[in-house]
């Protein structure tokens, strides 16, 4: 199943690199199933993931020269219901991208430290950074039954939930009508769960 998986990703995997003006743009696509489930393990740097095509994920990045784009390194390898997305060898001076899932998808994010954000995807969120922030939009609080986040140290900003705290150790839980479940951690850092806006 693995050699699959590699097969399929060598086969419809895409790297595109564009120039504009001081900086290279690329593009890293494959085909997937929508409602599956998405592991993702980040290098360090600030990581959008948004609603975009429903049988496509797709991974653009912007580098400043040839050799960081030479550098990073985008893998996409994906089965019948699950794909592992991972991004490594970032540069070390504010790396971004932008990661477009199907609209209908449940992800699981790791990554180090930056910041993950991550805007109009309908399905069960895991998202967990040893420093950094976590900014999850919910548009609709009561899609959740179970929710919960927490700090070691910083703050917890969830609008959607009605809860505000900061400090060392800060958590909370909660039970609603809905059928996806929210996780979100950061050890040191910030966690914004805002309504719709």
């Amino acid at each position: 199943m693995r050699f699959l998986a590699v097969f399929s990703w060598l086969l419809s995997s895409c790297l595109i690199a564009a120039a504009d003006g001081n900086s290279l743009e690329a593009q890293v696509h494959q085909g997937f199933t929508p409602g599956g489930y998405i592991r993702l393990r980040l290098s360090p740097g600030g990581y959008t993931i948004v609603a975009g095509s429903s049988d496509t994920i797709r991974v653009a990045y912007r580098v400043a020269n040839e050799e960081q784009l030479k550098q990073v390194r985008v893998k996409i390898l994906s089965s019948a219901s699950s794909a592992d997305v991972s991004i490594s060898n970032t540069p070390h001076n504010h790396f971004k991208a932008t990661i477009e899932v199907p609209p209908r998808s449940d992800l699981r994010v790791r990554m180090f430290a930056g910041e993950v954000v991550i805007a109009g995807v309908e399905g069960n969120k895991d998202v967990e950074l040893d420093a950094g922030r976590i900014e999850i939009r919910i548009p609709n609080p009561q899609d959740y039954g179970q929710r919960e986040a927490s700090v070691r140290a910083g703050s917890i900003e969830a609008a959607a939930f009605d809860v505000s705290k900061g400090g060392l150790f800060r958590s909370f839980e909660q039970r609603g009508p809905g059928k996806y479940r929210l996780h979100a951690h950061v050890t040191t850092g910030e966690i914004s769960l805002p309504g719709s806006r």
